[in-house]
């Protein structure tokens, strides 16, 4: 294998409401994998649009995306789902890897929200495993070298229009030109690699409260970031209106932070750009760029939020995505 190796591998038709498994070759180490969705979409029928949920369509015709590394004999790392994370925090977490920007769909498609019509999509979803703004850039890149992983499949979980648009009447004729594609980066570079295991769950805000527990949050590894979108009503619209604070604190950590103040350092330390309406997302990095060095271990933190609710019980939530590292044994010296 090249230094570098960086392909589109697998393609399969996309099928609404299922399961598409890739079943990824070994080798290497990968910086950076894509679920990609390629082709054409066809509305039609019905009289109702309906409303835009989230980030509409096409992204949400993708419901989550997981990565399951089975340990090889012997291996000295850790496995099981080290993605397990819906597509919206994998946009949203990708505008801090691409100077600031969101994107979505590269033609600018949003499937006319919802309007019938025929609408071309080429939408990448990626999997940062190697930060790409990180000083140690591979340090968390996935390390599929021999003897690593027996295995390392990618589940892309689907939906259809209603996923998108709440409320429309209409249909897709099947997605016959629709496909789902997996694309990926790699490096032959000998040694170690941290693991990174990416997830996300949702908040719900039953009522206003100032000292909102998490029960969801991960206590295990250690935490490199946390993405936190405030998603207003039961169309997900991202909001500055519901998140007012953040207070953690641990052993080796101690944060308090308004709303504003995350804000105000996502902006100076260019996790986004000014020119973006970054409404409802907020990103809180631990490792101030020295990923194996500051890290915050996971079990050590108390959290509270400070939230309002808007909408009504538990029609308001805050879309939490984490991303934890883990060590792998050490080689035995024997």
């Amino acid at each position: 294998m090249s230094s570098l190796n960086a392909k589109n591998r697998l393609v399969k038709p996309f099928i609404a409401n299922s399961k598409i498994i890739f079943t990824l070759p070994l080798g290497g180490k990968i910086r950076r994998g894509s679920v990609i969705l390629s082709g054409s979409v066809t509305i039609s029928g019905g009289t109702t649009n309906g409303t835009v949920n989230g980030e509409g369509g096409p992204t949400n015709l993708v419901s989550r995306i997981l990565v399951t590394a089975t340990p090889a004999g012997g291996s000295r790392y850790p496995g099981g789902k080290i993605v397990d994370i819906d597509p919206r925090s994998l946009i949203r977490y990708a505008t801090t890897q691409r100077n600031g920007k969101v994107f979505t769909d590269m033609n600018g498609a949003t499937l006319g929200n919802g309007a019938a019509g025929t609408y071309p999509v080429y939408l990448p979803i990626p999997i940062y495993f190697a930060d790409a703004v990180q000083r140690n850039s591979l340090a968390t890149a996935l390390n599929t070298d021999p003897g690593t992983y027996a295995s390392v499949q990618v589940e892309v979980d689907t939906q259809d229009l209603p996923g998108c648009f709440t409320g429309t009447d209409r249909t897709a004729s099947g997605y016959p030109n629709l496909t789902v594609q997996w694309v990926d980066e790699r490096v032959a570079v000998d040694g170690d690699t941290a693991v990174l295991y990416q997830e996300s769950h949702p908040l719900l805000i039953a009522a206003t409260n100032k000292r909102l527990l998490d029960e969801a949050m991960p206590q295990d590894g250690a935490f490199m970031s946390w993405q936190i979108l405030a998603q207003q009503s039961a169309q997900n619209t991202l909001a500055d209106t519901l998140l007012n604070r953040v207070v953690t604190s641990g052993p080796t950590l101690e944060y308090d932070k308004y709303a504003n103040d995350i804000r105000e350092a996502d902006f100076a330390d260019e996790w986004y750009d000014q020119s973006i309406t970054a409404a409802g997302m907020f990103f809180i990095d631990w490792t101030d760029g020295v990923v194996t060095a500051n890290n915050v271990p996971a079990g050590t933190l108390q959290t509270y939020l400070d939230v309002n609710n808007v909408s009504g019980a538990n029609l308001d939530s805050l879309l939490i995505s984490t991303r934890r590292i883990f060590q792998p044994t050490p080689a035995s010296s024997k």
